[in-house]
């Protein structure tokens, strides 16, 4: 019975060198994440219990047992740790949802309303208000915009007439606005300037809302730090160089669109929610660094072990290349 299980523990490993090698070598097709295998451990405990059965004396003190008891262990606590982190990010996704209504300042017809350059900030209830603008310069032909934020609810809508402009209604703290020009390139930063000993207010008709307005004109770098929140930006319209996007906990949605040849877009999150739309016209390339994440890419096909890419990425003109490294996420990238 001996040899019985010797062989029982052989033929286990012969099937984990085997499945490994394959996928070292993309011979399959692996689209699991160790988050997946890892709920499979209760499969370990049943090999457990049927090497002590072929066990000469169904001792459970044997080898063959104690490797796959010692193996189930650790896989059933990260298991069980998994699943409690996807509700919390669940809540989390609950908490910083906002139920946004048009406010009645943000007006959709472009250039009715002017603001003064710089800052002009008044009460708006219990929040306070600022307006920013950077007007359009002749000869801007790029432009780079560096914004983050807190807990905030954050909108995108086009502008004809300026370059960048913004409104922001918070019910503590302030923003500010500085901006260069060198030659051809402007250079816009855009900042939150926390308030001491206080902090922002997730009541149901009490939030902080950003609205950010931006020309389609220039090539746009875009560097955005999102604490936690909302964010749904559409940036189809705009000439998207590049777009680093750094988060927390927030909801994440993105659109983009085929007006440059090549896009770089860059995602680090912690745990968040991300979903990136990329126009079908291109070709997409999506790496992703990170066991602990949910992921859907839908549309595309897996190329190597972490790297998936559209059917037409080698002959489309136009190329968005999406990178990604996060903690405990969900990224959905799917094409539109």
């Amino acid at each position: 019975m001996k040899r019985r299980s010797n062989v029982f523990l052989g033929a286990i490993l012969v099937a984990l060198g085997a499945i490994f090698l394959a996928f070292n070598y993309d011979l399959v097709s692996f689209d699991y994440t160790f988050r997946t295998i890892a709920k499979f451990w209760p499969v370990l405990l049943i090999l457990a219990g049927v090497a002590v059965l072929l066990h000469e004396r169904r001792s459970f003190y044997n080898p063959v047992t104690a490797l796959l008891v010692a193996f189930a262990i650790p896989l059933g606590i990260y298991s069980a740790a998994s699943d409690g982190v996807d509700h919390i990010k669940s809540d989390l996704n609950d908490d910083f949802h906002f139920d946004w209504q048009d406010d009645k300042d943000w007006d959709d017809s472009n250039g009715e309303k002017e603001y003064s350059y710089g800052s002009e900030e008044r009460e708006n209830g219990d929040r306070i208000e600022q307006n920013f603008n950077v007007p359009m310069s002749n000869n801007t032909e790029e432009a780079s915009l560096n914004f983050g934020g807190g807990a905030a609810e954050f909108h995108l809508k086009e502008t004809k007439a300026d370059l960048f402009k913004a409104t922001t209604m918070l019910n503590a703290g302030s923003y500010r606005l500085s901006d260069e020009l060198k030659s051809n390139h402007h250079q816009i930063d855009f900042e939150m300037k926390s308030r001491k000993n206080k902090s922002f207010n997730f009541g149901d008709n009490d939030h902080n809302e950003i609205f950010l307005e931006m020309n389609t004109t220039p090539i746009w770098n875009i560097e955005m730090g999102i604490g936690a929140g909302d964010l749904e930006f559409d940036f189809s319209s705009f000439k998207v160089k590049s777009l680093e996007i750094k988060t927390g906990a927030a909801a994440i949605d993105v659109k983009l669109g085929d007006n440059l040849e090549r896009s770089e877009i860059r995602v680090e999150s912690g745990v968040a929610k991300v979903d990136i739309s990329v126009p079908e016209t291109v070709g997409c390339e999506i790496k992703m660094d990170g066991a602990l994440n949910s992921k859907d890419f839908n549309g595309f096909e897996k190329e190597a072990n972490s790297r998936w890419r559209t059917p037409n990425f080698d002959e489309a003109k136009k190329k968005i290349y999406i990178n990604v490294s996060s903690g405990l996420s969900s990224v959905s990238v799917h094409r539109h």
